[in-house]
């Protein structure tokens, strides 16, 4: 007992004589590796102590991200706007930098700057949690956090470009361009504001001005290199983030005066994972969730959703050392191997997954991959099985995995079990505030109330649903050749009167089918059938996503040759006459980058 006492006091002591950033580091790699109960001890050793609040906020909000639960959303804002409070406050950022300024003291400057980038840091955060709120308050709020951030981020960036230029020079070839042009790219300010853009590449070649006070005396270099990779970090995610937006919120954020390049926010990840800062961890798992999970999601890629598999890859093989065991790594390999259509593999390494965790929301995560690469290979009756537990077990959606359990029964003609389809109805949130709750209630009206007419449906009409969901999350190109015809066949085999829960449904998902075949012509055919047969409804009816998501296919097809380019760019132009409809925004993004780019 007494030995464990004197160990405990041993290591108290050897801490103090660590660096902060050191410290804070060791806490997230003992999170990532599945040690959330000892990071948790490090973090709360130190509550006074900026560096590491800022690494425990970091692990609050990723937290929160990956579980989406009230509670762990409530307390990654909690811990963040502590942060942003302790950054600004009389004994935080103001009184650090007046002892900086005047001062020859390394520590004071590095702190002063380290706090910066914190405080930006904690603003980015609170406002992608503040835009999961998915409504337009939470839009504007989200937004003038981001411009608050981007203030502190500009003039941060240009006082450690400044400091890297004059100790380590412009020819350092590690510090890649993308890095120095971050903001070159972006809209100028707003009038009347005081922020500007930090230098671009042309401006960096050139002589820098002397920095202010001499401060480059103060600071040496391997902690200015730190510092850059740290700033590189929250200034990636932010470019990153801020290039995710839906149109809609590009007037505002331009508006507001800062915008996003993703390709810059890219390369500042990518630089920033290389370096010692305690950032570098996240600066990697934020490339991984960007290429695993943002980029076939989204659809950045099209239908190629392995686009970011081999670069997922490449980081996955240089993690291998550090963090081969890691659940949130395990995890990632899934997605890989579920992207690269390796669904005996996906399962295998979201299983490893689920068994090395310790925290239960990853194992939740790690499940709801494997009930998806289940629907991925329409194996229906483990898929319910799946879903059927994440519904007992999850706090975030018990909702949405209720209507992914009662598609799978349907699909699986487990009709007797008409308890587990009911909950379709019985579990639709009534107070709808966000998309995937709009999406669960029009749902729910496709589905009639009484047990004679759901005992009546046929399986094609469940089995439909569940194509549909395979479509709208980008994952029908990760079916097999041998079930995506055996979508095919289904969506065929249906009359154009009836069995459909939607009008149109199986002619989208047959042109999609088909186009993953790369029999282009047929897809063309089946969008305008589909296009044909919803002729007659309005632009805002509860199904108008049918009628969105062909016109998109069928433009995005029709932009490819020389010969129907207008047409198809006409079609794409038209989509913003459907308003209010499933993953509205989603498309919106779509069609931007590839209007943008005709």
């Amino acid at each position: 007992m007494a030995s464990g006492i004197n160990e405990h006091k041993a290591n108290v002591v050897c801490d103090e004589e660590v660096p902060d950033w050191v410290l804070a580091k060791r806490g997230i790699k003992l999170l990532i590796n599945n040690n959330a109960r000892e990071a948790q001890e490090l973090f709360s050793r130190y509550p006074d102590n900026i560096t590491m609040c800022a690494g425990y906020s970091f692990a609050a909000f990723m937290d929160a991200l990956m579980t989406f639960e009230e509670d762990k959303l409530n307390l990654a804002t909690s811990v963040l706007k502590e942060v942003e409070r302790k950054c600004t406050s009389e004994n935080g950022w103001f009184k650090s930098m007046k002892k900086a300024f005047g001062s020859s003291d390394n520590s004071s400057l590095a702190q002063t700057l380290e706090t910066q980038i914190i405080l930006a840091d904690s603003q980015v955060c609170l406002a992608i949690l503040t835009f999961l709120q998915q409504d337009i308050s939470g839009y504007f709020k989200g937004g003038w956090v981001l411009r608050k951030a981007w203030k502190v981020y500009q003039s941060t960036y240009q006082e450690i470009l400044q400091l890297y230029k004059e100790i380590i020079g412009d020819n350092d070839k590690q510090l890649p361009e993308a890095v120095m042009e971050t903001t070159s790219t972006t809209p100028v300010s707003t009038p009347g504001s005081v922020e500007s853009s930090p230098p671009s590449s042309e401006a960096t070649k050139s002589e820098p001005d002397p920095p202010p006070n001499g401060k480059g005396a103060q600071i040496d270099k391997p902690t200015i290199e730190r510092l850059m990779g740290a700033v590189s970090f929250g200034y990636g995610l932010f470019q990153l983030g801020i290039s995710l937006l839906p149109p809609s919120l590009l007037k505002l954020t331009n508006f507001l005066g800062f915008g996003g390049n993703r390709q810059n926010g890219v390369s500042c990840l990518m630089y920033a994972r290389e370096g010692v800062d305690m950032r570098a961890p996240l600066a990697t798992l934020s490339l991984l969730w960007y290429h695993t999970i943002v980029r076939p999601f989204y659809a950045l890629d099209g239908s190629n959703v392995q686009a970011g598999a081999n670069a997922a890859t490449q980081l996955l093989q240089e993690s291998e050392t550090e963090y081969g065991l890691s659940a949130l790594f395990l995890f990632f390999k899934g997605r890989v191997n579920r992207l690269s259509s390796d669904i005996p593999n996906a399962l295998k390494s979201f299983q490893s997954s689920v068994d090395h965790a310790a925290q239960r929301e990853i194992k939740i995560l790690a499940m709801h991959e494997v009930g998806w690469c289940h629907l991925i290979q329409l194996d229906y009756c483990s898929a319910e099985s799946t879903f059927t537990y994440l519904k007992s077990w999850s706090r975030w959606s018990r909702a949405f995995y209720s209507y992914l359990a009662a598609i799978c029964c349907g699909s699986c003609q487990n009709l007797t079990n008409l308890t587990t389809i009911k909950e379709i109805k019985n579990t639709t949130p009534t107070n709808r505030g966000n998309q995937l709750d709009e999406f669960l209630a029009r749902r729910a009206k496709c589905c009639p109330s009484n047990d004679d007419d759901l005992s009546k449906l046929p399986s094609i009409f469940w089995k439909l649903l569940l194509y549909e969901m395979l479509y709208l999350w980008n994952a029908l190109p990760s079916c097999s050749a041998q079930n995506i015809e055996n979508i095919k066949l289904d969506c065929e085999a249906v009359p154009t009167s009836g069995n459909e829960p939607m009008l149109g449904l199986s002619k989208l998902i047959l042109g999609c089918c088909y186009c993953i075949q790369r029999q282009y012509p047929k897809g063309i055919e089946n969008f305008k059938l589909c296009l044909e047969l919803r002729k007659d409804l309005p632009s805002n009816a509860v199904d108008a996503h049918i009628s969105a998501f062909s016109h998109y296919e069928l433009g995005a097809l029709m932009i490819k040759t020389n010969e129907t380019k207008a047409e198809g760019k006409t079609l794409l132009q038209n989509i913003s006459c459907y308003k209010d409809y499933d993953f509205e925004q989603r498309l919106n993004i779509r069609v931007h980058s590839m209007l943008k780019h005709l």
